[in-house]
């Protein structure tokens, strides 16, 4: 990455006195916080993480553990879980087009509403410049990002992500290796309702081929039938799947779930 770059984002965060962290656990709000808690001191910077049905049980685990794993003692950190109830948010579980604009739309206005209670008045997001150039048809939670006036340091000195994962590796940071994330209602098709079983379900099946060593995979659900499925695997696991191995470890535990037809995609993620 750019020296340049680099230097553009601490002088970008050293302007700010005290603020919020929109923190997922993901590449980019990792290597935010990490450069934020860096540049402010842990005691300037608040960080916010939005507990729901929304994420697995594991990534609900790796926000919880990520200050001891970057060597932060636990009350060095301010971490503030904010407990979400997205299934109670009727716009958004019937799952239309602009779903994520609509998730990130209550999930901001809950971090912007925590930040007042402290007298912070900023708050910072993960966004990077790749994410800016898919713009807002691409990526819907931009124009909730836009509205609120939620800051985005990483887009805003230009770093893609590439860059971010180049440099989180410099930092040790665990997660820059770790594939894109996002929510399980993301695997849900546009108009059918966004449920605990249908999330559940999904949760499910991705641990399952998670435990036969195919981590990061994504399984759609399809729009017309709930015993067929789309499966994505990272590109990296895709040379696995040949013909000796892919009853045992992919076609068996999905069928142990009850999916009847597995659709898989041959470019990966």
């Amino acid at each position: 990455m750019p020296a340049s770059k680099l230097k553009q984002l601490r002088r970008h965060l050293s302007r700010f006195d005290r603020v919020g962290v929109a923190f997922s656990g993901g590449v980019d709000s990792s290597f935010l916080l990490r450069m934020t808690l860096e540049v402010l001191g842990s005691h300037r910077v608040l960080v916010l993480h939005a507990r729901s049905c929304l994420q697995s049980k594991q990534e609900q685990e790796d926000v919880l553990t990520w200050a001891s794993q970057q060597g932060y003692p636990a009350a060095a950190m301010q971490l503030r879980l904010i407990e979400t109830n997205p299934l109670t948010w009727k716009d958004f579980t019937a799952n239309p087009e602009n779903r994520c604009y609509l998730c990130k739309k209550h999930l901001y206005n809950l971090f912007l509403k925590t930040l007042e209670e402290e007298d912070i008045s900023i708050l910072l997001d993960g966004t990077n410049a790749d994410d800016l150039r898919q713009g807002e048809d691409g990526r819907p939670g931009l124009q909730a990002i836009k509205e609120l006036g939620i800051h985005t340091p990483l887009a805003a000195c230009g770093l893609t992500k590439e860059e971010i994962r180049n440099h989180s590796r410099a930092l040790n940071l665990h997660t820059a290796d770790r594939p894109s994330s996002s929510c399980l209602a993301t695997r849900i098709p546009h108009g059918i309702q966004i449920t605990p079983q249908r999330l559940q379900k999904i949760e499910d099946l991705e641990q399952a081929l998670a435990q036969e060593g195919l981590t990061g995979c994504r399984v759609r659900l399809d729009a017309n039938t709930e015993d067929t499925v789309f499966v994505q695997l990272q590109q990296s696991n895709l040379g696995q799947i040949h013909s000796d191995s892919l009853k045992k470890r992919f076609v068996i535990p999905l069928k142990k779930k009850g999916v009847h037809k597995i659709y898989l995609d041959v470019e990966g993620r």
